[in-house]
């Protein structure tokens, strides 16, 4: 249980840090927002929206990890949710057949924006590739690790 306090504890900070450094770039970028393009609305709308909810669910498991690190029946419950094997188990099914399905759409989507845009095309096929990249990156790395 004292591997599982310190990692714990590391979330925490490394939490803690990544909210600090989204507001302080969210808080960088509003004030400097005279410098930047013009942005319609809605772009500046979904900007708002995307920050308040990283530093939501930021604050919500920093908050978990906080209540968790306090009172060692909550640190087991949680240690035992973590590392139970069904639940592993689900979400390496749900991440495999994910995958798949992004890759085939991305490709997809691809191929049916080079008919009408090829900015957008361009964009889908590095998305494409970033994702095939990470793909087979992680599945090197863990053949060799597993």
């Amino acid at each position: 249980m004292d591997k599982y306090k310190i990692k714990v504890k590391t979330r925490k900070n490394a939490l803690s840090m990544v909210a600090t450094a989204t507001l302080l770039i969210y808080v960088g970028l509003v004030f400097y927002r005279g410098g930047l393009p013009d942005l319609p609305s809605f772009i500046k709308g979904f900007h708002t929206g995307a920050f308040i909810g990283v530093e939501v669910a930021v604050v919500f498991f920093l908050v978990k990890y906080i209540k968790a690190s306090k009172n060692e029946a909550e640190l087991k419950k949680q240690y035992i949710e973590e590392n139970d094997e069904r639940s592993v188990m689900i979400i390496k099914s749900a991440s495999t057949l994910s995958v798949a399905i992004i890759i085939i759409g991305l490709g997809i989507a691809a191929v049916i924006a080079g008919f009408f845009n090829s900015l957008i095309f361009y964009t889908l096929l590095v998305c494409l590739f970033f994702v095939l990249i990470v793909f087979f990156t992680l599945w090197m790395y863990y053949a060799k690790k597993l």
